[in-house]
Formats: C-alpha cells, sequence, structure tokens
C-alpha cells in the first residue's frame, strides 16, 4: 500500500475549473472537513447534480499530485458512465483502468486510477489507493462494500449518492462519519439544473389491497405485489393515462416482476405504442439496444424491472410510470430522478400509479437526511419522509398542502375539514434520536447563535439549515434573534 499523504487535502481539488458554483462549494466544504480530519464522508445530492462530475475533479487533481483512486460501482452503466467522464475531463486513459469482468480492452493494471465493478473485486486482486470512491454508496452496508472498505483502513472513503436512506432504516453513520449536502433538488430547479416534474397519483385509498401484500426486507413482497398489480384494469388505466398526458414522450416504466413488465410493455404495443421490455437477464447487446433505439426516439417506451432505478441518464427522457408502490423512499427519489435533467425546454411528467407521491411526498422536495438509523415506525403510521400534499380533485395532479389552487388545471380546493382531537396529554421530548447517539457526538453546540452565523455566511437559508443539522445533530431552532 502507497503510504497516504501526510496532508490529505492534496488529493482534493484545489481549482474548480468547469464546475457549477454548487459543486465548488461541495468540494471546498469537502476540504474543510477532511482538514479537521474527516476520513470517511458520504456526499449526498440530487439525482442529475453531477456526483460523478464532482468525484472527477477530485480524482484528475490527485492524478495531478501523485495519488492512488479507485472507484467503486455495482452496475456496468455507471462504471462505463465513470470512465468516459474521467476522459471527458482529461485523465489520460494510460492511467484509467477498469476491473470488470471480461473486460480486457480498459483492463490497466497499474493505472493510477481503477475504476471496478464491485462484484469483481471480490474475485481479483485488490489495486493500491489512497482514495476510495463508492458510487451508490446507500449500498454500502452490504458485505461485499464493508469487505473492501476494511482492505482500505488507512484511504479516505468518500461515498456518493443521492438517496441515502435504506428500506430497513439502518443509517449509513456505520460506514461514513460525516455527511455533505452538495445541494437541495429545489435549490438546483431554481438554479435551471433540474426541472420539476409534474406528478400525477392515485387518489387516496384507492389502492386497496395493499394492507395484505406484507413487507419484506422493508418493502412490499415483490411475489404477492406482482400477483395484485398485475391486472388488465391497472394495466389498461396505465395505457389509458399515458395517452392522456404523455402520448409521444419518451418514457420509462418502473413494473413490479418481469410478468408484470412484459405485460405491460404489450398492452402498449396493443395500442400503437412503440414499446419494449428490460430486466436483469436481458443480454448486454440487447439492452445497450434496446437504450438506443429509446434515446434515438424508434422506441417511446421501455418498461423495467430492477433495472433503470440507478446509473441511466438519458435527458431527452421525460416521463416515468410508477406502476408499483414502494415503502422505498430510495426507490421512489432514484425512479423518479430519471426524468428531471432539462431537454429543450420540456416539462417532466410522473405517472404514480402506485401512490407514492402520497406515502413519501413530491420527489423534488427538500429532505433532512442523517447518518443515524430511522426509528422504527409504529404499524399503520405515517411516513417517517411524507411531505404534506393534496390530490386535485379534478386532474388528480399533486400540489402542496399549502396550495389554494391546483397549478396545473386551475381547480380551487375546497377547504378541508379539522380532524376531531382526542383526549390525551402531550409529552416532552428531551433529545432526538440523533443526539442520542453513543457513536458520534457533535462537532458544534446546537445555538441559536451559531445557526444565526450560518444563516449568514451560507449562501441560502437551506444550505444553513443543512450544515446546522450536519454539524450539531440537531434541527436549527424555529425563530432566530
Amino acid at each position: 500500500m502507497i503510504p497516504v499523504a501526510t496532508n490529505e487535502l492534496t488529493a482534493l481539488a484545489s481549482d474548480a475549473v468547469g464546475l457549477r458554483p454548487y459543486q465548488e462549494r461541495a468540494i471546498e466544504r469537502l476540504r474543510e472537513r477532511v482538514r479537521a480530519g474527516a476520513r470517511r464522508v458520504l456526499m449526498v445530492a440530487p439525482t442529475g447534480a453531477g456526483k460523478t462530475t464532482i468525484a472527477g475533479h477530485i480524482i484528475t487533481s490527485a492524478v495531478g499530485r501523485g495519488q492512488r483512486t479507485l472507484f467503486v460501482a455495482h452496475r456496468r452503466e455507471l462504471i462505463s458512465q465513470a470512465y468516459g467522464r474521467l476522459v471527458q475531463m482529461g485523465v489520460p486513459q494510460h492511467l484509467l483502468g477498469v476491473i470488470m469482468g471480461a473486460d480486457t480492452r480498459r483492463r490497466r493494471a497499474g493505472a493510477m486510477v481503477q475504476v471496478a465493478s464491485i462484484d469483481t473485486l471480490r474475485h481479483r486482486p485488490k489495486p493500491v489507493a489512497n482514495i476510495v470512491f463508492i458510487d451508490e454508496a446507500h449500498r454500502a452496508l452490504a458485505a461485499s462494500y464493508r469487505d473492501l472498505s476494511s482492505y482500505y483502513p488507512e484511504a479516505l472513503h468518500l461515498g456518493l449518492t443521492a438517496t441515502p436512506q435504506r428500506a430497513d432504516g439502518k443509517g449509513l453513520g456505520a460506514e461514513y462519519d460525516e455527511l455533505i449536502l452538495v445541494a437541495s433538488p429545489r435549490e438546483l430547479i431554481a438554479e435551471g439544473y433540474l426541472v420539476a416534474p409534474r406528478v400525477f397519483t392515485v387518489p387516496k385509498g384507492a389502492l386497496a389491497g395493499l394492507d395484505q401484500v406484507g413487507v419484506r426486507g422493508g418493502d412490499y413482497d415483490e411475489a404477492r405485489l406482482a400477483k395484485l398489480l398485475d391486472r388488465p384494469v391497472l394495466i389498461g388505466d396505465i395505457v389509458a393515462h399515458w395517452l392522456k398526458h404523455a402520448v409521444g414522450v419518451r418514457t420509462v416504466v418502473f413494473a413490479v416482476s418481469v410478468a408484470h413488465s412484459r405485460h405491460i410493455a404489450e398492452r402498449f404495443r396493443d395500442a400503437g405504442v412503440a414499446a419494449e421490455h428490460l430486466d436483469g437477464t436481458t443480454p448486454a447487446a440487447d439492452r445497450d439496444a434496446v437504450l438506443h433505439r429509446l434515446s434515438t426516439g424508434t422506441t417511446t417506451v421501455v418498461v423495467n424491472v430492477g433495472v433503470l432505478c440507478e446509473g441511466f441518464d438519458l435527458p431527452s427522457l421525460k416521463c416515468a410510470v410508477l406502476a408499483r408502490p414502494t415503502k422505498s423512499v430510495s426507490l421512489y427519489l432514484q425512479q423518479a430522478g430519471r426524468i428531471v435533467r432539462p431537454w429543450q425546454g420540456q416539462q417532466a411528467l410522473i405517472l404514480d400509479h402506485g401512490g407514492c407521491a402520497m406515502e413519501h411526498g413530491l420527489p423534488h422536495d427538500d429532505r433532512e437526511f442523517s447518518l443515524d438509523d430511522r426509528p422504527k415506525q409504529r404499524r399503520g403510521g405515517p411516513s417517517l419522509h411524507t411531505s404534506a400534499v393534496k390530490i386535485c380533485d379534478e386532474c388528480q395532479a399533486v400540489s402542496p398542502a399549502g396550495a389554494k389552487v391546483c397549478d396545473v388545471c386551475g381547480f380551487v380546493f375546497r377547504r378541508e375539514e379539522l380532524p376531531d382531537e382526542e383526549a390525551g396529554e402531550l409529552v416532552e421530548m428531551t433529545a432526538s434520536p440523533a443526539a442520542l447517539s453513543t457513536r458520534r457526538q457533535p462537532r458544534v453546540a446546537a445555538t441559536a447563535d451559531y445557526y444565526q452565523h450560518l444563516l449568514d455566511t451560507e449562501p441560502s437559508p437551506a444550505w444553513a439549515r443543512a450544515r446546522f443539522l450536519s454539524e450539531t445533530r440537531h434541527r436549527p431552532p424555529e425563530r432566530v434573534t
């Protein structure tokens, strides 16, 4: 193992040429945390924010300073995407290698930068590395990633993800000690880097029978869910809604099983729509051909199960059909994130037949992330990630709870009746679950003065709020004097 440099900052970017302002700020914050002694940092940014670009900037700087880097991902598409981005950012190909299955064309054992498949690494000699990146780091608690992490005890470990929540509620604090919020969805929408999708969802209570499906691994049992959802009436609704709202728009559909996916694709074809199916068993060459036809517009709709949730970037893709409910906010956000990159001014559209927006809120809501385990939820209780939303009675579009008029069709919302109050006594909560952690103590006292300092120095209140939460393990005070 090459010794780690005394000053770890020599491996980080000192010049933010070509970066967006928020990416530049994120790298500077990473520099601050490394300067303070951080060794394991999770960087969180919405899909489309350019996590690979941030990693590429750090890696190109590391190459210039003689540092060796390992970038690890779990999908072939992610590996090829990272490799291509690094070449684009100036890493010479003779310094860049790929460790993945039978890929011998890009295999360069002595290269300073290695982009590797986690599955392949389990059976190959590990390369020397001073910096280890984990892409889609919400997977970092899996045994293969934990084993890899333990192999590099002296390295700087950097995780990248849009969704640090796990369906099983386990936090990533077992693997990372710091969390940096690169940017929030609404910030990136306001700055024009992402687009806010229009969301159509099912009326509340319309998905009867989900309480009978059962939960496995933090999400609905897929076999029983497939039997519930794969019915002609639902499939017909999917096609009819698409013809009404998104006809001609390049679309990805997320199904719950292979049979369900094939069934949906067949119904689209019956309606005269060019539609194809993908699943995990589709050969790589066939998968590439399908996605190429989607990118050129020869195919309009691709229905998939478990293939296109992560690492698939096609800006012209502007409609996502959610043909399955999920209790996983991460899966929901990953699916919705496929369509939010700007493209020729076209509107993004989500047709949510699974009621995911009712379960988890709008996909572009700002969320507070933590490395802590999620408190266990009472059976039948509300989702911890649910944002207040209301559904338009006229067009079923999703709007914030405070909206008085539907911004899609102009329908004036009726005033909702307040729930009855029940007898009971509120109890004081003296500490948040995060504050009870014994593994990671707050770095800064949670004071109103410190929050005011962040409001004065951070670029926006959202940045100040996120940093206060990250550094104190407490929510910011409601009012600052």
